[in-house]
Order: C-alpha cells, then structure tokens, then sequence
C-alpha cells in the first residue's frame, strides 16, 4: 500500500507540473494580434486629422473648387475684409504708419509682424494681440511662442487644425514713379507708409486686397511680408483652377487662376485706372458647373 500511495503522489505531481505549463503557454498573445495593435499605435495623429477634413474642402490642383468650400472661404474672406475695413475707418489707414509707429518697421519698410496680427482686435482676437509685441520681429522668442494661436479667420477648410500656416495672402509692392514722375502703388499693401482707401484710383471694386494660395504657398501666419508682383500667377502655387479673392470694397469673388500676369497685376495695382469686367474672369464652383451641364 505504501508503495501505491507514492505512485499515485507521483503521478498526481506530474499532472499538476503538466497543467501549470499548459496554462502559461495559453497566456502567450499571438503575434497577428501583436502586428495589429503595433499597427494601430503607429498611425499619427496628423494621418488621422487628414481623414477627418471632408473632401469637398480639399483644394485640388488644376480642378474647379466645390460650392462648398467655395462657401467657406468666401466666409473666411468676408471676415478679413470686415477687420482690415474696421481698421481703416479707426486708422485711416490699411495698417500703422510708420509716421506713427516708427518701431512696427524693419530697416526695408516692412512690418516686424504680419499685417495679419494688427487687424487681431478686429477679429474678437484682443486679448492675443495685446500678447504679442509688435516692435520685435515675428519670429524673435517672445512672438515666434504665439504661432501656434493662429485664429480660425485665417485658416482655410482644409488647413489641419493644429497648423500655423495659412493660405490667405496678399501682394506686397512699392510706391512707383510714372513715366511722368508721379508716384503710383502697385498693390494696397506696398512696403513703407501703406495705403488709404482714397488711394484706390482703380475703385476698391476694382482692387484685390487678399488672395488664397495653394498649399505649397502657405506661411506662417504672423511672418511679415506678401506674395511678389513679378509674375503674380507663379506666386499663387498649386491651387485649383480657379482662386478665391477679396476685394478692396469687401466683396468675395471667385476668379479664373489662367489670367497671364498682366491680367493679374491689373487687378492687384489699385491705381493703374484698369476698369475690370468681372464677367469675363469670373469662375463658378464645380456643383454650379455640374448643374449646368
């Protein structure tokens, strides 16, 4: 008996020795599940902003831009135009004089911020603005730190929501002597003392204040200084065939982006006496189109 008691012991450890092991190999993850999850950790954050942007918003190169989106540029635009307005009727100018604010001015004339931040209290953005110290460059510790507030106003429908850059631009020019010596501006944003409405000879219904660029364009939205008049078409990048603007009187149109560089350059200088005809450049959202069709 007691050598049948001590088999049974024996055979009952190794069952015991036996069940354990089985036990832990079930605790193993399996490795398909193990690739899955390294997957999903993987995906960034930036990918999965991208997806959520609808895609009636994205602007496609060299293709019409949906009602849509037209719709919620034209919204941004209006606002832009309101705060550079407000500023004006307050200023008498379309921003600070270096007559007033000599330190707002860089050795070349030009703002030491962006035009974008002196019209923040006109956008409900006070508070930012009074952060921000407009006698230093854009980029110094103090200002480059406030980049990351950039204000929906200036954000286009499909800008990722955590990004500094925007697409909203305007042309940057001189103050230019005729061939009869008197002095002409190019653009409402020339460098130097900037411009009044009265300056407009063309009629602000005549004159492009803003413009959106394409994606490869975008800036820093605090970053002083504008988009070149040499060749304007070049300067508006990858957008699609046709481009948002804002106009001197406020108003928002959509225009045909294929005008060659004498068309463009007509509609930004406000005092070259162009008298435009909408009609003739003006574009439609791609919905409208489609309708017509």
């Amino acid at each position: 008996m007691p050598a049948f008691r001590s088999t049974v012991f024996a055979l009952g450890a190794i069952l015991v020795i036996s069940s354990t092991s089985g036990c832990q190999k079930s605790q193993t993850t399996d490795p398909q599940t193990d690739q899955m999850s390294a997957t999903a950790e993987e995906k960034s954050p930036a990918a999965s902003e991208e997806k959520s942007i609808d895609p009636k918003m994205v602007i496609k190169p060299g293709e019409p831009m949906t009602a849509e989106r037209y719709q919620a540029v034209k919204a941004r635009l209006k606002e832009i135009g309101l705060a550079l307005h407000n500023f004006h009727d307050k200023n008498r100018f379309f921003l600070p004089t270096p007559e007033e604010h000599p330190e707002y001015y860089d050795e070349n004339g030009r703002l030491k911020v962006s035009w974008r931040v002196h019209i923040l209290p006109f956008l409900d953005q006070k508070e930012l603005y009074e952060q921000f110290k407009l006698d230093e460059a854009w980029d110094s510790p103090h200002n480059a730190s406030l980049a990351k507030k950039m204000p929906d106003a200036f954000r286009s429908p499909d800008t990722p929501a955590g990004s500094d850059k925007t697409r909203f631009r305007v042309f940057e020019g001189n103050r230019e002597k005729d061939d009869e010596g008197e002095e002409k501006l190019t653009t409402i944003f020339p460098l130097g003392t900037p411009a009044r409405i009265r300056d407009t000879l063309d009629g602000t219904s005549n004159t492009v204040m803003v413009v959106e660029v394409g994606p490869d364009k975008t800036v820093e939205w605090s970053k002083p200084g504008g988009l070149k008049l040499e060749h304007p078409t070049e300067e508006l990048g990858a957008t699609g065939s046709a481009v948002a603007i804002l106009k001197g009187d406020g108003s928002v149109k959509l225009i045909k982006k294929d005008l060659d560089d004498t068309q463009w350059r007509a509609i930004v200088g406000p005092q070259d006496l162009t008298v435009i005809t909408w009609n003739d450049i003006e574009a439609k959202p791609a919905q409208e189109q489609s309708d017509e069709q």
